[in-house]
């Protein structure tokens, strides 16, 4: 029998391999999507790392920094009243400054690891009670002490990935993690690179995905802030409040940020609004080529039916016969099926063979073997289920054919 079908498609090889081809391409575009749907699922199920929930971006702006940007301005005063003024706010848990709020995008990378052999690293600041009310889990070592303040060195909590990718998964605990390259000394006196600030490993986090659940696996490392450092003040702020707070709660801390410091003003966000955001953001790409592929599929279902339907027409008198001959509606029906199956499979074994050369060749990064595995698999269903779907309603016409309907041809 499949012998019997493979040889009724390459007698109509010229409209089969158009069809195939066809079918070809719709396959390769629904597994890309369906590959990178997988892999962005799977990091999504990732842990976040940090609590989101009933967290809000407080974000300062001053006059004198509008008129004057290049002068820098002594912002740790009047950041430091702002947060104790926000902190006797009723309803609020913390206030602390960050340097780059989650979900937004902005971000600081230095290389980082050991020396000779740095890695670019996510970096961001913030201080032992910071990490506490977010959540974050420490996993190795100690969050930041009083015994870190005031040293000649930068205490430092960095994540899982970095420990993997920096140190093959040893320890760093208690050593340096910031060298200069070669780069960096090129430019620099020997007094400037005497000068560089020891960073040391003090504990190992689990994450901390700063741009949200769809963030690819990135060595990060957590800096402790220094509220007297100018340079690296941030002017966005984080702030805990009570669980069920409404959103007009922000009115009060405004006030309180403006009663703090003369000229400041606020502006007060929900991380979860932030997080909204940045889904959207994410999946825009997947998106819109998730309705690329849905119309190429309905596009070649359409034209599937249209060709079958043909076929079928064309072949009154072969399913007449074949009724006559004693041939059930079903075997007719299962025929014309069989023979629409046999033309997907054939794509679908070229489209795995191109299909396979993207994760091989790294040509779409975010496709690794982990997703372009189960991904072939549910492609090769989907194409599958569409062609059997296009060419039922053809099938059943065709097994609908009477022998008289032959028998007036003959």
């Amino acid at each position: 029998m499949f012998r019997h079908l493979l040889r009724l498609n390459w007698n109509r090889r010229r409209v089969s391999q158009l069809v195939i081809i066809e079918i070809a391409a719709a396959f390769l575009v629904t597994f890309v999507v369906c590959a990178l749907s997988l892999h962005a699922w799977g990091n999504y199920r990732r842990p976040l790392g940090f609590s989101y929930e009933n967290i809000w971006r407080v974000t300062l702006s001053d006059e004198a920094l509008t008129w004057m940007p290049n002068k820098p301005l002594p912002l740790a005063k009047p950041v430091e009243d702002i947060l104790a003024a926000i902190r006797g706010v009723p309803g609020v848990l913390g206030a602390h400054s960050i340097e780059f709020t989650p979900f937004e995008g902005g971000a600081s990378v230095g290389p980082l690891g050991r020396d000779g052999a740095s890695i670019p690293t996510w970096e961001n600041r913030l201080s032992a009670a910071a990490v506490a009310d977010l959540g974050v889990r420490i996993v190795a070592g100690r969050n930041f002490g009083p015994e870190d303040e005031g040293q000649d060195y930068i205490a430092a909590l960095v994540n899982r990935d970095f420990v993997a990718m920096a140190y093959g998964g040893a320890s760093p605990l208690g050593r340096r993690i910031n060298f200069a390259t070669p780069q960096m000394l090129a430019r620099m006196t020997p007094e400037q690179a005497r000068q560089i600030r020891e960073i040391r490993a003090v504990g190992v986090i689990d994450d901390f995905r700063q741009n949200g659940e769809f963030m690819e696996k990135t060595p990060y490392a957590i800096l402790l802030a220094d509220p007297h450092d100018n340079d690296n003040l941030s002017l966005d702020l984080l702030v805990k409040v009570a669980p069920g707070t409404e959103r007009r709660f922000e009115e009060r801390i405004v006030a309180a940020v403006r009663g703090a410091a003369v000229g400041f003003n606020a502006t007060v966000t929900p991380w979860q609004e932030l997080r909204a955001s940045n889904h959207l953001e994410a999946l825009l790409r997947l998106r819109i080529g998730a309705i690329l592929a849905v119309f190429l599929l309905a596009m070649v279902a359409l034209g599937l039916i249209g060709i079958v339907w043909l076929d079928v027409v064309r072949r009154t008198r072969e399913m007449g016969l074949r009724r006559a001959a004693g041939a059930s509606a079903g075997a007719v029906c299962g025929q014309i099926l069989l023979e629409v199956l046999v033309i997907g499979s054939a794509a679908i074994v070229i489209g795995c063979v191109l299909a396979v050369q993207i994760p091989l060749l790294s040509i779409v990064p975010q496709i690794d073997w982990a997703a372009a595995l189960p991904a072939l698999g549910l492609s090769a269903l989907l194409i599958l289920l569409l062609a059997a779907g296009a060419a039922l309603y053809p099938a059943l016409l065709a097994s609908g054919r009477e022998p008289a309907d032959a028998l007036r041809y003959e």
